[in-house]
């Protein structure tokens, strides 16, 4: 797989009990992928697993450095204005590892840090297969279909974020405060 994604074949195989094996599906592994890039994109960061993340900015003044990320672990190398930071600066350096608010500040910036869950938290993951499912039960987008008198509408066609998606995501939404 090109991207980690949040879920594998597998796990949609045990989760659909069967009805979507690992290797039943040509377009399962672009289907997880696309549906982990969708759930990154709309929190804004990476968020699973720990990795490691520089951010490079030119602020037209000095400015606090906001580190683009939730569970934040450390911040692993800086250089503000110009300056290398030193091993000591560098553990000297606050952060909210929820927020990503750090003490640093500088116009110009490089900061390396470290963050991300260890493990892909289980409702991403489960939020992934129920994406990708909904992609590969109707790969043309279709919500409706009729035949004679029986009409069916689908609740998730496209594999794309609902509301009622974004509200699960929250917990992992950049720019949210606990």
């Amino acid at each position: 797989m090109a991207v980690d994604s949040f879920a594998s074949p597998m796990d949609m195989e045990k989760r659909s009990l069967g009805q979507i094996t690992a290797t039943s599906h040509p377009f399962l592994e672009d289907e997880l992928e696309a549906a982990t890039a969708a759930i990154r994109e709309y929190c804004g960061w990476h968020i699973a697993t720990v990795q490691a993340v520089t951010l490079i900015r030119r602020f037209p003044s000095r400015e606090h450095v906001y580190l683009p990320a939730m569970r934040i672990v450390g911040v692993v190398a800086a250089t503000i204005d110009g300056v290398v930071l030193t091993a000591d600066d560098l553990a000297a350096v606050e952060f909210d590892p929820v927020t990503g608010w750090s003490s640093l500040c500088g116009r110009s910036v490089s900061v390396t840090f470290n963050a991300g869950f260890v493990a892909v938290p289980a409702d991403l993951k489960l939020l992934t297969i129920e994406l990708s499912a909904g992609a590969l039960g109707s790969p043309l987008g279709i919500t409706k279909e009729q035949a004679g008198g029986v009409s069916v509408t689908l609740d998730r066609a496209s594999g794309a974020i609902t509301e009622h998606d974004g509200q699960r995501l929250v917990p992992y939404k950049l720019g949210r405060l606990p």
